[in-house]
Formats: structure tokens, C-alpha cells, sequence
């Protein structure tokens, strides 16, 4: 009753020289995805959510054929500085359920005061079809295994369906819209970066500030 859905998509075009099989390994990678983010302070891994019963929930087969036993479970602690000082100041922490795929990766956020949002990391390529306009498709993992990896016409997508308190939406609307392009510059300045700095380097952007509202 006091809660909204909504969803939030944005694409951002790889450098021609980059690496399409590095862009999966690092998205099959939490702690690096996670950490992309100026806001992060850390996070660690935690044990499977268990059932009523004190067991570890059964792995059952969701509709994209993944299971359970595929996820991976993470305590993240952050500084939500998108939120007003008068209802939530000093940080945050929220638990994450990680799922890598053939061409990305989901991260579902459960976070304090009903806060839900999976995030959808993909790897897409760019088709032209007849007397079309250029779309972004998703390129299944046998057709990745025999594409060029490196090249023009890459995008790293994010799509994220959230869900949160009405009074919240606007102020979180935003923080997505801006979210999405801090997190995918991150992204393509560590696809840029010498191999031995693409994993230890963190991002270069800056934190972002406190809302004043």
C-alpha cells in the first residue's frame, strides 16, 4: 500500500579496445562489481539464508534455469549518502544476493526500511537489422565463445528493478539515474587500466554527497 516498483535502464558504450572476455570475468566477480561504487566500505561474504526449519533453503531451479546453490550471499556495508540527513545519516549496511550469468551478472539489494532492488549487469552487443534502428541485444554464451572480443559496438547495461517506500521514490529515482553513470564510467575506466591495476585499483570518482533535502 505505501510501496512502488519501478525500474531504471542505462547503456554505456565499451572502449573499442576492449577486452569482451575481461568484462565477463569481472562481472562474475561481487566484491569488484560491489566495490565500484565510491560509497562501499566493505563487504564480506555470509552464509545461505536457511529455512524455518534452521536448514539451508532448498536449491530450487528458478525460471532462467539457475539454482540456488549458484548464488552467492554478501553483508555490504555503505555510506547511503543519497538519503536526507533528518531520516537516515551514518551509513548503512544491507545484505546482497549475487548471481553471475553467461553475459553478467543480478545483484539483488535488501536493504533496511524496504528497500529492494536487483540489478542487472549485462554485456551486449549492437545489431543494425534492416531499415532498423540500431538495438542492443543480449549474445548467448555460445555466440560469445565465437565473437570478436575486442571491437566496437560493446555496451555494459544496467537495469535495475527497485522497490521502496513511496515517501522515498523521487529521491531514490534519482540516486539510480545517477548510480548507473558513476558505476558504468567505473566500470570502463578498469577495462582502460593496465592489467595489474584492473582488480587492485579502486575507482577514481569521487564520493558522492549527503542529500541536503
Amino acid at each position: 500500500m505505501f510501496e512502488t516498483n519501478f525500474s531504471h535502464a542505462s547503456a554505456s558504450p565499451l572502449p573499442p579496445n576492449a577486452s569482451i572476455d575481461l568484462a565477463l570475468e569481472l562481472l562474475h566477480d561481487f566484491e569488484f562489481v560491489i566495490r565500484l561504487s565510491p560509497d562501499c566500505r566493505g563487504c564480506k561474504r555470509i552464509p545461505p539464508p536457511t529455512a524455518k526449519n534452521g536448514y539451508p533453503k532448498t536449491n530450487a531451479t528458478a525460471p532462467n534455469g539457475t539454482t540456488e546453490d549458484q548464488t552467492q550471499y554478501y553483508e555490504v556495508e555503505d555510506d547511503l549518502p543519497f538519503m536526507p540527513k533528518k531520516f537516515w545519516s551514518g551509513g548503512v549496511k544491507y545484505t546482497a544476493d549475487f548471481q553471475p550469468k553467461e553475459d553478467g551478472c543480478d545483484i539483488t539489494v535488501h536493504a533496511p526500511g524496504g528497500f529492494t532492488s536487483t540489478n542487472h549487469w549485462r554485456i551486449l552487443r549492437e545489431t543494425l537489422h534492416e531499415e532498423a534502428m540500431p538495438t542492443l541485444e543480449r549474445v548467448k554464451s555460445k555466440d560469445l565463445l565465437h565473437a570478436e572480443t575486442t571491437g566496437g559496438g560493446w555496451y555494459v547495461q544496467i537495469i535495475s528493478d527497485a522497490r521502496c517506500n513511496k515517501t522515498f521514490v523521487t529521491i531514490v529515482k534519482g540516486f539510480l539515474k545517477n548510480s548507473h553513470a558513476q558505476l558504468q564510467a567505473a566500470f570502463i575506466e578498469k577495462l582502460r587500466a593496465p592489467p595489474a591495476q584492473q582488480r587492485s585499483r579502486r575507482p577514481t570518482l569521487g564520493r558522492r554527497k549527503s542529500s541536503e533535502f
